[in-house]
C-alpha cells in the first residue's frame, strides 16, 4: 500500500508539473536608445511669470538649458544651450531653440530617461551683479523649472531675490 501511495504521489507530481510548464515567451526589456531619448521638439516655448512687482533696469538676461540622466542621483547636469534675451516686463514668453543633438552632449551618457531644466541669470536691477538681492530669479519655492521637450508652453515662476 505504501508503494502504491508513493507511485500515486509521483504520478500526481508529474501531471502537475507538466500543466504548469506553459510556454513563456521572453519579452526583452526595452533598451534606452537615442530614439527614446531624442527631442520631440526643436523649440521650447517658455512663459516666465510671477506675482511680485518687477522693476527692470537692465533688460539683458541669460536662459540656460541643462540635461541629466534622471536615474542618476548625484550626477552633475550638463549645460546644453545658453541664449541671451532682452525683456522689459514680466510676464514674457520666449522661444528657446534646442539643438537636435542635445542628448548626445549629456555627460555621463544617459542610460535612462533624460530630465531637462531651465536656469536664469539676470542682473535685472542693473547693479552689475547678476543673481543678487533685488534681481529677478526663478522661484524654486513654487516649482523646480523642469521642462519637457514638447511644443506646449511651459511656465517658469519668477520672484525678486531678497
Amino acid at each position: 500500500m505504501k508503494n502504491h501511495l508513493l507511485l500515486l504521489m509521483a504520478a500526481g507530481a508529474l501531471t502537475l508539473s507538466s500543466c504548469n510548464k506553459a510556454e513563456k515567451k521572453a519579452t526583452p526589456e526595452p533598451a534606452v536608445t537615442e530614439k527614446t531619448a531624442e527631442n520631440t521638439s526643436d523649440n521650447l516655448k517658455l512663459e516666465f511669470v510671477g506675482t511680485d512687482k518687477f522693476t527692470i533696469t537692465n533688460a539683458k538676461l541669460k536662459v540656460s538649458l541643462y540635461g541629466v540622466d534622471s536615474n542618476l542621483a548625484d550626477a552633475p547636469a550638463t549645460l546644453l544651450e545658453e541664449k541671451e534675451y532682452e525683456q522689459k516686463s514680466v510676464p514674457f514668453t520666449i522661444d528657446f531653440n534646442v539643438p537636435k543633438d542635445a542628448v548626445s552632449k549629456i555627460s555621463p551618457k544617459p542610460a535612462g530617461p533624460v530630465k531637462y531644466y531651465i536656469a536664469l541669470s539676470w542682473d535685472s536691477d542693473g547693479n552689475g551683479m547678476a543673481d543678487s538681492k533685488g534681481d529677478i530669479a526663478i522661484d524654486y519655492d513654487k516649482a523646480f523649472p523642469t521642462v519637457t521637450m514638447s511644443n506646449e508652453t511651459q511656465k517658469i515662476n519668477l520672484k525678486i531675490l531678497k
